[in-house]
This record gives structure tokens, sequence and C-alpha cells, in this order.
């Protein structure tokens, strides 16, 4: 399932979850291992300033022209940007897709998003576990077979970042998040 299709069926629970749940106070300073809690919901970051953290191919890989929009469902904004890199032009070729996405600290979304990573288990087909990187709150995912896997973490209370990956080892998950200026990121309110 893609990041799009992913934010659609969240954006379809929006209403519901709205109905249940209160938002906590402000957090007084942001930090990408801090969330940012507020009581309504701050303007989304424009997608052209989250397409400026989108990481340079490294060296030996080509990158697609970053993509980036701001949708609007029943007065909730949530700005997505993503780029796609390639290692080589082969079938099985690596790649990685890098997404941010600024829910703009709407706390339904972030629920619905979380709700998603109470799933733990490992068989031999690969595993899914709630994780913690660089402090941050997440999620990951690994296929062994064909070398797929998607990692989630939430940055300064309001940004998820995913990395997802093919054809490259689980270690090269967190190796992709870390070519993104995570503290940057959190100082985007």
């Amino acid at each position: 399932m893609d990041i799009k299709s992913i934010v659609l069926i969240i954006l379809g629970a929006l209403p519901a979850l709205a109905r249940g749940q209160e938002a906590a106070s402000p957090s007084a300073s942001p930090s990408p291992t801090a969330p940012v809690i507020a009581t309504t919901n701050a303007p989304v970051v424009p997608a052209d300033k989250l397409e400026e953290l989108l990481p340079a191919a490294p060296a030996g890989w080509s990158a697609d022209k970053p993509e980036g929009s701001t949708s609007d469902s029943t007065g909730f904004e949530l700005t997505t940007v993503d780029c796609v890199y390639e290692k080589g032009d082969a079938d099985n070729a690596p790649t990685a897709t890098v997404h941010i996405i600024d829910s703009a600290n709407n706390q339904q979304f972030q629920a619905a998003t979380k709700a998603i990573w109470n799933a733990t288990s490992s068989t031999p087909e690969g595993y899914d576990k709630t994780v913690t990187v660089d402090g941050l709150p997440g999620f990951e995912h690994f296929a062994n077979a064909d070398q797929t896997g998607v990692l989630w973490v939430v940055v300064a209370g309001r940004f998820f970042v995913q990395v997802e990956t093919t054809h490259q080892p689980a270690s090269e998950l967190e190796g992709w998040l870390t070519r993104i200026d995570l503290k940057k990121l959190s100082g985007l309110q």
C-alpha cells in the first residue's frame, strides 16, 4: 500500500476520531525528539519548504524530481512531499522513496496513523515492530523475500517521515533516514 492510500484511509477515519478525542496543551519549544502538541491545528508547511529537506541522491544513485502537494479534507490540511531514488535501471535495482507529511499537529491524524503501528510480529518472512530511532517514535516493516521495507518516524509531534526501500537490507531504512535533516525539519513550525 502506498503513502497516498494510507493517508486517504486515515483521513477517512478522522471524523470519528475527532468526536472522541481532545487535544493536549501546546509544547514550549520544538525538538526532533519532543512532540509539539497544539490545541488547534497549526497551518501546514508549504510543500516547497518540505521538498528542500528531501535528501540529494547519494553517489551512484539517481533521483526523480521531488513532488509535493497540500490537500484539504473537511477543514484538515495535510502537506505531503516525496522523492524516489534508484540505483541503476535493472528490474531488481535498489530503490528508496522518502515521504514527509506535515499533519499540522492534527492529533486525530496522528492517533489514526499510530494506531496501525501496534502490530508486532516476526516470522521467517519478515517483521513488523514499533521502533524508536534517535528518540523518535516509529514503526518498521520488512519483508525478507524481496528485501522491501518501510520505516515511519514522527518528528516534532507533527511531521511523519516515511522511508520505503526495495532490494536493500533492513539496515538501509535507517541509513536513508539519516540523510534527512530531522533537526531542521523539527524547526519548521
